[in-house]
This record gives C-alpha cells, sequence and structure tokens, in this order.
C-alpha cells in the first residue's frame, strides 16, 4: 500500500468512527456526547483491528504536533466565563488540586498494584 492510501485509509477510520458516535448520540438519544462515542469506538477499533493502528497514527502525527494549536479555542472561550471564574475562584483551585491528588494516588496505586505482579519481591534482578 503506498503512502497515500495508507493516509487517507487511517484518516478514513478516524472519521468513520467520529461520525458513527455522532450518529449513535443523536439517534438512539444516548447521554454521551458522540465525539466521546467515537472516541471509544476508535479504541475498539484498534483492540480489536491490528492493522487499524499503524494506518491511524500515520494519519493523525500531523494533529498530534501541534495540540496547543487545537486547544486555543478552548483557551479563549474561557475568556467568556470569566466573571464566573473570579467569583468562584477558590472552588475551582480546591477542585483541580483535590482531583489531581486524587488521579495520581489511585494511578500510583494501581501502578504499584501491575508492577507488584511484573517484579515479585524476591525478584531484584541484576543487583
Amino acid at each position: 500500500m503506498n503512502k497515500a492510501v495508507k493516509w487517507l485509509s487511517g484518516w478514513a477510520s478516524v472519521l468513520f468512527c467520529y461520525y458513527s458516535g455522532v450518529f449513535l448520540s443523536a439517534h438512539f438519544e444516548l447521554v454521551l456526547p458522540g465525539t466521546l462515542i467515537g472516541l471509544f469506538l476508535l479504541l475498539g477499533a484498534l483492540f480489536t483491528f491490528h492493522i487499524v493502528e499503524p494506518l491511524v497514527s500515520n494519519a493523525v502525527a500531523p494533529l498530534l504536533k501541534h495540540m496547543s494549536v487545537l486547544f486555543v479555542p478552548a483557551v479563549l472561550g474561557v475568556s467568556v466565563y470569566w466573571p464566573d471564574i473570579q467569583r468562584h475562584g477558590a472552588a475551582i483551585v480546591v477542585a483541580v488540586v483535590l482531583s489531581t491528588a486524587f488521579s495520581l494516588g489511585v494511578t500510583a496505586k494501581i501502578a504499584s498494584k501491575f508492577m507488584r505482579h511484573r517484579h515479585p519481591q524476591g525478584d531484584r534482578g541484576n543487583q
């Protein structure tokens, strides 16, 4: 397969999952947004069909290089809610700090559990 066909196949996969998610969300009146459903569909395709991963990674590589540009509209949208952010600033800071600490704690707990199974206590490697 030449490079252009691989690139187009990768984009077709991404767009198919995206629009399928949007359709499913609208058609079945699901609570989850269509973009998130599409993301789950793409994740399922990546786990199920191993040929999809190189195609998708090749297609989306330029987007990943410029993620900060893609988030500019979201960052600029904060200015619309600036009065609310000023009014509830302390609550927002507390929520961000606590949720980050909780997420890091859960991640550390899960990682240590997996590492314990991978490297039992008696196995110290080449020490």
